[in-house]
């Protein structure tokens, strides 16, 4: 037992005044520690949350880092105001900052109607404290007279500037303290910012000792909403557990620690209809006002709900203004109502499988349907909306669904076939697809295009088909996009586009996601080929942001979109950035789609590999790649892409039969293109044959591009010949048409495979290019990504900035008040740094290394 907190007037239990001690494993969370200093800076700070928040605990750490506080453990013998005061007391006498000498020693409980002198003479006992005194008074819930309550509310009105008061409660505190809130005088620390984060969770296992991984204390922290309670009983387990991170997973509100806590500490204590709205409502996950109304047969649930999240922070209030339990709990709770009334589940799950399908909610409809096994009701939901769910991208319950009605049920209905075939689609599980679609048709209009669309995204050209008349809004919406999916094929590009943004104009109307989807693919390829490089990128980036909202990994169109984006980082000189979008793409692939991405993928790591210098490796990776692609049937774009890349690599390495294979290869797929004319100029660039090369320029003027970056290739060569016949003028004319013409799709690529003569030429006109210039200068720090390691000092550094312009090394004298003489000084030790010997020399090395 402890010892008593000795005083002249009323002994108080050493244990009752004293910090409690922290648990056997504790981490301390600086998070916290901040949150409640700054909390404390206001006179009356209410820390409130539910039973098992973690109050108590972050109150304790946070008390015993060095702060000046008393602290009170309340309990229900403290509804004698007498005693309370004599408690508050005890623990400012106890306070280390509190002299063992002063007034406060002295100090007893007030007398009966002498609460103001009382607290007068409290004040003047703390007025000579250095720093103020934070009052933890924890379990405030406890007092439920109101002489004590009176008390308390007396003093957070009055409390001596020596003090902070600082009340930690399940409940809200019945001590009339909206004054003090709009004085500015009140703080509070809620339920939501006592959760653990992930990354704290993590901290809490690893301080046992456990190995556990990431992913299961990011689950762990989801499931449990970061509940100090459940996860102080899950890092006890995980302490002696053989295999931690299935321990973890295993955490659920049926534990029987956790039960046993929340039926103790929260059940227990609630008033019965609070309890049963409570459990009425398990068996959702979120409701809201009406719902909970028709759950519970109570017409003021609402009203309640609204004040369980205000008081005891045991629901969450939704921006969507419905109301949602803690995860454990919800389980808990749903665990409890099976126990204690297993014929109620069944009509709660009807019920809100009835009010979700007047909304009009039909995903929540269908769980909740078969949450209740009434089988009738999933049939008819599912024949009417099942197919417009999967399109809108909630296939999940479609597929519960199907699972729960049986493989003879949906064999024997066109309706459920096309739901499941779509969802399988939608999953990336193509050939069970094709088994729910069979070979003959179905007489439903979305029928053929669901048959097209699987033939699209397994990368065959679809069959030729009359569709019917579009009747429905998804129909309309998915003609739209097979349309513009046959445009692509055609190479109609532009009515491709417009065919595809109709596709999605229609689709986000009725927001059906997966339409959505494979029409900003639509859009992406078609601007792809058109060469829209800014266009292909935002219809990537849109898609892939559908993807995510519904968590589709490996669907149909993610690949692609990873893919097209590692094209464009490509040409944009980012080969990191395109690396790792290609990751991204070998994750997303799917079993049997199309056939073109793997070898294309394959082959655009290689030229990740060039770009970052592994060049012999990468040349053969390209190559292999090629001979993969080379059994396919390609695109005209994609064959002038990769043989472009490839054969740059080969004569870079001079390895002359495999540039001769590729030139081979182009003169076959690609005859009179403009990428095969850039091909034969940089053939006879690296063989020095200038005149040759001129000369296929002039024979070629009018051969037609497939690629945006084959004109800037072009202008580049142009450039590097007139450097080499010593025409500087007309060689920064094609270079400046160059810039032009890359600047539309932030082609960089080009300019670092180009000559280093041609790059020389871009450095060392920086600045000169006119309204081209910002491109200029992105491109040029493109080329020189990394400066070299310089001693220059910070005085050289301020004058090799002013050597590039035109101004004498007196006037920058004069600019930088110095010597001439100085200045030279310093201009010369720049000079010996560099390795040059002139001003002109010593501008361009600079501008090459990044230095200007």
């Amino acid at each position: 037992m402890p010892d008593p907190v000795t005083s002249p007037f009323r002994p108080v239990p050493g244990g009752k005044v004293a910090v409690p001690r922290l648990p056997g494993i504790f981490v301390p969370r600086a998070r916290l520690g901040v949150l409640l200093d700054r909390a404390t800076t206001r006179p009356v700070t209410v820390v409130r949350a539910p039973a098992g928040a973690g109050k108590t605990t972050a109150l304790a750490g946070w008390a015993r880092d060095g702060r000046a506080v008393a602290w009170v453990s309340l309990d229900e013998d403290d509804n004698d105001e007498s005693r309370l005061w004599a408690a508050i007391l005890g623990a400012l006498r106890r306070c280390p900052v509190v002299p063992v000498d002063g007034v406060l020693h002295r100090l007893g409980p007030p007398q009966p109607g002498r609460r103001r002198a009382f607290l007068a003479d409290l004040d003047d006992a703390v007025a000579g404290l250095d720093h103020p005194v934070r009052l933890v008074l924890d379990d405030l819930q406890e007092l439920s007279h109101p002489e004590p309550l009176e008390a308390l509310a007396t003093l957070a009105r009055h409390l001596p500037p020596g003090l902070r008061l600082v009340l930690a409660t399940r409940v809200e505190p019945r001590l009339r303290l909206a004054r003090l809130h709009v004085e500015g005088a009140l703080s509070r620390v809620e339920a939501a910012e006592l959760r653990f984060t992930a990354k704290e969770t993590g901290n809490l296992l690893r301080a046992t000792g456990a190995t556990v991984g990431d992913d299961r204390v990011r689950e762990l922290t989801e499931r449990t909403a970061g509940w100090a309670a459940a996860l102080g009983w899950a890092a006890v387990s995980v302490r002696e557990a053989e295999n931690a991170d299935a321990l973890v997973a295993s955490v659920t509100g049926d534990d029987r620690a956790v039960a046993r806590f929340l039926a103790e500490e929260v059940f227990s204590r609630l008033p019965a209809a609070t309890s049963d709205l409570l459990l009425s409502l398990s068996v959702c996950d979120a409701a809201g006002p009406a719902l909970a109304v028709r759950l519970s047969g109570r017409p003021d649930a609402g009203a309640r709900l609204d004040e369980l999240e205000r008081e005891l922070g045991l629901v969450t209030r939704t921006p969507a203004e419905t109301y949602r339990l803690p995860p454990l709990l919800r389980v808990f709770l749903r665990a409890e109502l099976a126990r204690r009334d297993p014929a109620r589940v069944p009509r709660l799950h009807g019920i809100a499988a009835r009010w979700y399908a007047g909304e009009g909610r039909f995903g929540e409809a269908l769980r909740h349907a078969v949450a209740g096994r009434d089988r009738v009701r999933v049939l008819a939901l599912a024949r009417d909306q099942a197919v417009r769910q999967v399109l809108a991208g909630d296939g999940d319950p479609v597929r519960v669904a199907l699972t729960h009605l049986g493989a003879g049920t949906v064999a024997a209905s066109t309706q459920l076939r096309l739901a499941s075939a779509l969802e399988h689609i939608q999953r990336g599980r193509l050939a069970e697809a094709r088994a729910d679609l069979g070979e003959e048709a179905a007489d439903d209009d979305l029928w053929p295009l669901a048959v097209r669309h699987l033939a699209s995204v397994t990368g065959r050209h679809p069959p030729e088909a009359e569709l019917p008349t579009a009747r429905r809004p998804e129909t309309v919406a998915w003609a739209n996009l097979d349309r513009a999916w046959r445009s692509v094929y055609r190479g109609a590009r532009r009515h491709a586009v417009t065919q595809a943004q109709e596709a999605m104009r229609l689709a986000k109307g009725e927001r059906l996601d997966h339409l959505v989807l494979h029409s900003r693919l639509a859009v992406a390829v078609a601007t792809a080929v058109g060469g829209d490089h800014p266009a292909m990128r935002r219809a990537c980036t849109g898609a892939l942001a559908v993807a995510r909202r519904h968590g589709w990994r490996r669907s149909p169109g993610v690949a692609e979109c990873h893919l097209l984006l590692a094209y464009d980082d490509l040409m944009r000189a980012e080969p990191v950035a395109a690396a790792r979008e290609l990751a991204q793409a070998a994750t997303a692939e799917v079993p049997g789609g199309v056939p073109l991405l793997r070898p294309l993928r394959e082959f655009f790591e290689g030229m990740v590999r060039f770009d970052d210098g592994d060049r012999v490796a990468s040349s053969q990776v390209m190559r292999a790649a090629r001979h993969r692609l080379a059994d396919l049937e390609l695109s005209r774009e994609v064959v002038g892409v990769c043989a472009v890349a490839e054969y740059h690599a080969a004569l870079t390495l001079g390895e002359g039969l495999h540039a001769a294979e590729v030139l081979a290869w182009v003169h076959e797929r690609l005859p009179g293109s403009g990428e095969l004319a850039v091909l034969r100029v940089r053939a006879h660039l690296a063989a020095d044959e200038t005149e040759a090369a001129e000369a296929v320029l002039r024979d070629t003027a009018s051969a037609t591009a497939l690629l945006p970056a084959t004109p800037v290739d072009r202008s580049l060569a142009e450039t590097a010949l007139a450097l080499r016949s010593h025409r500087r003028t007309k060689a920064l004319h094609a270079l400046d048409r160059a810039l032009a013409l890359a600047r539309p799709n932030g082609l960089v690529r080009p300019f670092a495979l180009a000559e280093p003569r041609v790059g020389h030429l871009l450095i060392d006109h920086s600045g000169g290019f006119g309204s081209l210039d910002r491109f200029a200068q992105a491109v040029r720090g493109r080329l020189v990504p990394h400066a070299p390691p310089s001693d220059l000092t910070d005085r050289e550094q301020v004058v090799l900035q002013r050597l590039p312009s035109q101004r004498s090394l007196d006037e920058i004298a004069s600019d930088l008040t110095v010597s001439v003489n100085t200045v030279k000084t310093h201009v010369r030790a720049i000079y010996g740094k560099l390795g040059v010997n002139n001003r002109r020399s010593a501008v361009v090395v600079a501008r090459q290394h990044g230095l200007t």
